[in-house]
């Protein structure tokens, strides 16, 4: 069983904690001593100080956060990162806001290490900062560190006005925990906050699904897909929540949205396994490694496990 565990790993990572429209709020707040040489060097990548260091120069501070800012909505991190840290490098004390705006590039980069840097600099000069707090959070999770994340999570999901990012991260830890109503509880406080985001609707019907809800997974599910038909997250979800009800066309179209026929058959074939529909979850198997012979190893280690399996039930061995 070992290797359709291992293949069908990706099916377990079906919950969406972060995402990077982190921008919070927060005062520009400013703290800690002043800076000694160039401190912030560790937190800039290299490639953005050498891409603009003939860029003109800037009069103030707010000057380089403003072209940051310009930068960032335009989709051009590397300049938004040179000017902040600019501006940063020309403030006699840290600021807080900036120095956010600068883990969130590292994060959307998956540069965690130094965005976390960036987040614990904004708290100690900000301790109340929701952004880098929840931010800090949704790293901590994915780099699966579940009790310090909800450390820093919890304080903030209990203020009046919390943000929805802290409340979905805290239902995706209690879904890892198993505690499916306390994260449905949280997603539907984010949902309060924030109606309507496809990130959480996701991460809702999914809760369902484990909690055996499932016509309430496949609503909130078709819910995320229809304000985010692209959404292919939430269109494996609601494959799998096809699956489970035994409606395997309706789950195979929804799982192979990202064109990937193979990886949908082989999903639902996992999925029709733990169900127990051995003959079922060998045809979807064996479509499998029909349809792509790039994929026949990971589809036959399947059908093998599942055939083992199917000897040790005392059951028929399937062709």
């Amino acid at each position: 069983m070992n290797n359709v565990i291992r293949t069908a790993m990706g099916l377990r990572t079906v919950w969406a904690a972060a995402t990077l429209s982190l921008v919070l709020g927060g005062c520009a707040a400013t703290g800690g001593p002043p800076p000694e040489g160039d401190v912030y060097g560790s937190l800039s990548d290299g490639g953005s100080s050498v891409a603009y260091s003939t860029a003109f120069p800037v009069g103030s501070p707010e000057e380089a956060y403003r072209n940051g800012d310009a930068a960032l909505r335009a989709g051009d991190a590397d300049r938004a990162l040179f000017e902040y840290l600019r501006g940063l490098r020309m403030e006699a004390r840290p600021k807080a806001d900036p120095l956010y705006r600068v883990g969130i590039i590292h994060h959307g980069r998956g540069n965690h290490e130094l965005a976390g840097t960036a987040y614990r600099w904004v708290l100690d000069i900000e301790p109340n900062h929701a952004g880098a707090g929840t931010a800090l959070g949704i790293i901590l999770i994915q780099q699966r560190d579940y009790e310090q994340a909800e450390r820093f999570l919890a304080p903030i999901a209990a203020r009046r006005q919390a943000p929805w990012q802290a409340h979905n991260a805290l239902g995706v830890i209690a879904d890892i925990n198993s505690d499916h109503a306390t994260a449905q509880s949280h997603y539907a406080r984010a949902l309060e906050v924030n109606p309507r985001t496809p990130l959480v609707l996701n991460n809702q019907g999914y809760s369902r699904y484990l909690a055996g809800d499932l016509s309430g997974a496949r609503q909130a599910l078709r819910q995320a897909v229809s304000v985010n038909p692209d959404y292919d997250l939430a269109w494996r979800n609601l494959g799998l929540v096809h699956a489970r009800e035994g409606d395997y066309d309706t789950a195979i179209e929804a799982v192979a949205r990202s064109g990937d026929r193979a990886k949908a058959y082989n999903d639902i074939g996992y999925i029709s396994m733990l169900e127990g529909r051995y003959q079922d979850a060998m045809g979807f198997f064996e479509e499998a490694m029909r349809l792509s012979p790039a994929y026949y190893v990971t589809a036959s280690e399947n059908a093998r496990s599942l055939d083992q399996l199917i000897r040790r039930h005392g059951g028929e061995t399937v062709n």
